[in-house]
């Protein structure tokens, strides 16, 4: 397994929870094992993920 580190856009439902961010992370394919949002637009959320990969 190994670890990417990416940056994602995710859209801004004006309520960012966990849940909503990780699951949309999953419809990504992304299989987080840490992820932060560095940045927040009236649009989008940009979010660093470590996405581990098989």
């Amino acid at each position: 397994m190994q670890v990417i580190s990416e940056l994602v856009k995710i859209p801004n439902n004006g309520n960012p929870t966990t849940e909503y961010i990780e699951n949309e992370l999953t419809k990504l394919n992304i299989n987080p094992l840490r992820w932060a949002i560095v940045n927040v637009s009236d649009k989008m959320f940009t979010v660093s993920v470590a996405n581990l990969k098989k």
